[in-house]
């Protein structure tokens, strides 16, 4: 995809497969969030892995995001080698050469991690103290998801006062993702179940800080569980990601988002009358959860994904799609997809405003 080329010109001239974004509805879902925290005490650090691509990292701070999250170190790297200088890498750092990255970008950058171990702790201060700087840290607590994180508000407390009193660090918070609560259909028990991960988050920082340690930030929340932990009482910031793009799986719950992006194929074949081929498998959209949708297109159903072709069906009347047609494909998961790409064609109105490189790709 040749930005140069494109930028002006019909959306129908990008070659296909490609990541498009429809930037009125990924704008539109930013000022959702924003209207939505607003007067609250609650704000948004918008997570980056959903789109590892510094120009919409800056828009999303336009629209009221006061930092930006990430899973991994390169992808902090992509961030604020892109002018980004307020990073969360939400998630445990412990090898030597991803901590000296770590503590260098806290030279160009404000940078926080997460920690959940004491002696990766004594990494981290080592590290920074070495190189002069100074980084954020907030404690990973688990809160019913099963991954990283202590397990208790006493170790909570523990890691903290190690942290506290570690040279290089400074105690800003605790980190808590309910992850597990954020795809539940039912809307009462996505309640229940994140209001619980997030009761457990504010236990554990009141813990802390009556133990006169400085607490700051009390982190967590996601798509699916934006509107619960952002009006939660003591949640003072939550990490959505997906809500600028939406995807298939979030389309079932009951959001205020609407889908933004997409990917572009084109029909390569219609070998009979209820087959037709698209020119992208699971190396151009994922299927890590389910098949894709045909977007806005009653009658065409995705059945399998090999690595460059889409098979699919063709039911019911009204639809005839032959060789050359283009159509827009929704993923099941709108991150594992974006990875897939280098760059996104960013539309409004039909035409191609910018084509973006996705820097964190593969991060």
């Amino acid at each position: 995809m040749n930005g140069e080329v494109l930028i002006g010109q019909g959306a129908e001239r990008i070659p296909t497969p490609a990541i498009v974004v429809d930037m009125a509805v990924m704008e539109a879902n930013m000022e959702r969030m924003r209207s939505f925290l607003d007067g609250g005490s609650c704000r948004l650090r918008a997570h980056a892995k959903t789109h590892k691509t510094p120009m919409i990292g800056r828009l999303q701070m336009e629209y009221g995001s006061i930092g930006l999250c990430c899973a991994t170190v390169s992808e902090a790297e992509a961030l604020v080698q892109g002018g980004l200088d307020h990073i969360f890498v939400a998630s445990e750092v412990v090898t030597r050469d991803k901590i000296l990255r770590l503590v260098s970008l806290a030279r160009y950058a404000e940078v926080m991690v997460a920690v959940d171990d004491g002696g990766n702790v004594e990494s981290l201060s080592r590290a920074a103290s070495d190189a002069g700087v100074s980084l954020g840290v907030l404690v990973d607590v688990d809160v019913g998801m099963g991954r990283c994180g202590v397990r208790s508000v006493e170790r909570c407390v523990s890691l903290a006062g190690a942290v506290h009193s570690a040279s290089g660090l400074v105690l800003r918070g605790v980190f808590g993702y309910e992850g597990h609560a954020v795809f539940i259909p039912d809307r009462a028990e996505r309640e229940r179940v994140g209001r619980a991960a997030n009761a457990l988050l504010v236990e554990a920082a009141e813990g802390v800080r009556s133990e006169g340690l400085p607490i700051e930030i009390v982190t967590g929340g996601g798509t699916g569980t934006f509107d619960i932990a952002g009006t939660y009482p003591g949640i003072t910031e939550i990490e959505a990601g997906s809500y600028i793009f939406m995807d298939d799986r979030y389309a079932a719950l009951d959001l205020p988002f609407q889908q933004a992006l997409s990917v572009v194929a084109t029909v390569i074949s219609r070998p009979t009358d209820d087959t037709v081929i698209f020119d992208v498998g699971m190396k151009g959209i994922s299927v890590e959860r389910f098949c894709p949708r045909v977007q806005d297109t009653e009658g065409i159903t995705v059945t399998k994904l090999s690595e460059a072709h889409a098979n699919a069906e063709i039911k019911g009347g009204g639809v005839d799609p032959k060789p050359g047609d283009r159509f827009h494909l929704v993923p099941s998961h709108c991150c594992t997809t974006v990875n897939l790409y280098p760059q996104l064609a960013a539309v409004r109105d039909g035409v191609v405003e910018a084509v973006w490189p996705i820097t964190g790709r593969g991060a």
